[in-house]
C-alpha cells in the first residue's frame, strides 16, 4: 500500500536539492573548451579565452544592474541568451546564421565545458514516483537558465516525474522573490495550505517560501532531496 503523504504538492529546488552538480564558469579551461566548440560551428570568437570570459561576465553584470534598477521585481533574473547575440555580434558574426536554436545550442554547450560532474542525487527518483503514487504532485522551481537546465532536466528525464518545471530566466526573477513562487502557486492552481517547498538552500528555499505563505522544508547543505527522502520511509 502506498504511504499517504503530508501535502499535495511539493515544490523542490533543482541543483543542490535534485541533481548533484559542480560547474566553474570562471575557470579558463572551460572557456578554451568552449571556443573549441565555437570553432566547430564556425563562430567568430577573440584568441584569449580570458579576454571573451571578462567581455562576458561585464555584459551579464550590466544586464543584472539594469534589471535591478528597472524596479520590476525585487530579485531580477536575466537571459543569458541575449548576451550571447551581443557577444557574438561584437566579434562579427552574421547574425542571421546565428538563430535562436544555435543560441541555445551555444549556451549548452558553455554549461558543458563548465561542468565537472553531474548526476541525480541517491533516492531523488524513488521519492518523485512515492509522490505521484500516493496522489500527491511534484513541481520543480529553479534559479537558473533555461539553455543550461532544461537539457539537464531532460537528460535524467525529470520532465516526466513532475507535474511541471519554472526555469527562473522564462520569468524574469528569481527565488526568493515572492514573484517567482507566486507564478508557479497561479500557473498549476495549487493550494498553498497543502503546498511545501523543499530545497538546500535557507534564504532562497526556506525564507522565501515563508515569504510567499508556503509550507517549507529546509534540508541544508549536506541533506538533499534523496537523502530526505530515505530518512521519511526508514
Amino acid at each position: 500500500m502506498t504511504k499517504s503523504l503530508p501535502y499535495t504538492n511539493y515544490i523542490f529546488d533543482l541543483y543542490g536539492t535534485l541533481i548533484d552538480i559542480r560547474t566553474d564558469e570562471q575557470d579558463l579551461m572551460t572557456w578554451r573548451k568552449w571556443q573549441k566548440w565555437l570553432d566547430e560551428k564556425n563562430i567568430l570568437h577573440p584568441a584569449s579565452p580570458e579576454e571573451m570570459r571578462d567581455e562576458f561576465f561585464a555584459m551579464d553584470r550590466a544586464a543584472r544592474d539594469k534589471a535591478l534598477a528597472s524596479g520590476v521585481f525585487e530579485v531580477p533574473e536575466i537571459d543569458v541568451i541575449p548576451i550571447y547575440r551581443e557577444l557574438f555580434a561584437k566579434y562579427g558574426n552574421d547574425m542571421e546564421m546565428l538563430d535562436e536554436g544555435l543560441l541555445n545550442e551555444a549556451g549548452y554547450a558553455f554549461r558543458t565545458a563548465s561542468r565537472e560532474y553531474m548526476r541525480l542525487f541517491d533516492g531523488v527518483a524513488e521519492f518523485l514516483h512515492l509522490i505521484r503514487e500516493s496522489g500527491s504532485r511534484a513541481y520543480t522551481l529553479s534559479n537558473a537558465q533555461r539553455s543550461y537546465t532544461w537539457p539537464e532536466i531532460c537528460y535524467f528525464d525529470l520532465q516526466n516525474m513532475v507535474e511541471g518545471a519554472l526555469i527562473s530566466s522564462d520569468m524574469g526573477c528569481m527565488k526568493p522573490d515572492r514573484h517567482f513562487f507566486d507564478i508557479m502557486i497561479d500557473k498549476y492552481s495549487l493550494d498553498k495550505s497543502r503546498t511545501v517547498m523543499i530545497g538546500d538552500s535557507y534564504e532562497n528555499d526556506y525564507k522565501g517560501a515563508l515569504g510567499a505563505e508556503l509550507n517549507a522544508i529546509w534540508l541544508g547543505p549536506d541533506n538533499p532531496a534523496g537523502r530526505f527522502y530515505r530518512e521519511q520511509v526508514s
